[in-house]
């Protein structure tokens, strides 16, 4: 008994606080072959638990080199990208997209839009949360297409007008806490904001509007006083000097 209990206080000890430690085959034939079976299983244990951590190791270098290279792919696209989880935690996002939230920030100067954008940051800092929950809604009714994305157009605190494609990011394996399934199986675990500043195109559309429409409304009296001088030089009794003023008018019209 007084061996038995020797043994398992040592099998304690292998379990915990000392993996290495090995039990002494020692006493009569079976607590030996006691001994033999668990030091056995013992070496079972690490060269399973090696085995484990090796490719945990080689999943991590996996998971960094493709970081590494959508990094490197999102560093050269020249449209703002930002990647979030779909609680809105921000996981990646490209230059473009840093600067582009330079230029929403209330203090571009000071902060450099660091108080908007960053690892961990919410995204509702800059979007409104009922927005981004109504584009995500759209996406989980458009689930079953492969192309499946969502658009909206806000207005920044700066007053900067930005529209935003989103997309979904599909993934085999997820928390189901945390993530939204759909029908195939595939796991949604956050989306993609490809962001657009259009405040400058609305701005060049506005006055590419008030150009013509001040052209057409500035030519439309022009044009009506060419129309009516070339009527009345259609009269046969017109007079020399009233034909001249008429052919003065159709001129001065069209030169303005």
């Amino acid at each position: 008994v007084k061996g038995l209990l020797r043994i398992a206080e040592q099998q304690q000890l292998m379990m915990g606080a000392n993996r290495d430690f090995r039990l002494a085959e020692e006493g009569p034939e079976e607590m030996r072959a006691i001994a033999r079976g668990i030091n056995a299983l013992a070496q079972q244990r690490d060269e399973l638990l090696r085995d484990v951590s090796q490719q945990i190791d080689a999943a991590k270098r996996n998971v960094e080199q493709e970081k590494e290279r959508l990094a490197a792919l999102m560093s050269e696209l020249t449209q703002s990208v930002v990647v979030c989880n779909l609680d809105g935690r921000i996981l990646l996002y490209n230059n473009q997209a840093r600067q582009q939230f330079r230029m929403l920030s209330d203090a571009p100067m000071v902060a450099d839009g660091g108080e908007l954008i960053g690892l961990g940051r919410s995204i509702y800092a800059a979007f409104d949360r009922n927005l981004v929950a109504h584009a995500l809604e759209t996406l989980q009714h458009r689930q079953s297409r492969d192309a499946a994305v969502a658009h909206f157009v806000t207005t920044s605190r700066s007053g900067q007008l930005l529209r935003v494609q989103m997309s979904p990011v599909w993934s085999r394996h997820g928390e189901q806490a945390s993530a939204q399934v759909e029908g195939d199986g595939r796991v949604m675990t956050g989306f993609i904001l490809m962001l657009d500043n259009i405040t400058r195109h609305v701005e060049n559309e506005a006055r590419r509007d008030q150009m013509l429409h001040t052209l057409t409304e500035g030519s439309r009296a022009a044009l009506a006083n060419v129309r009516a001088a070339a009527e009345m030089l259609d009269f046969p009794d017109l007079d020399e000097a009233m034909h001249a003023r008429f052919l003065t008018v159709i001129r001065d019209e069209v030169k303005a």
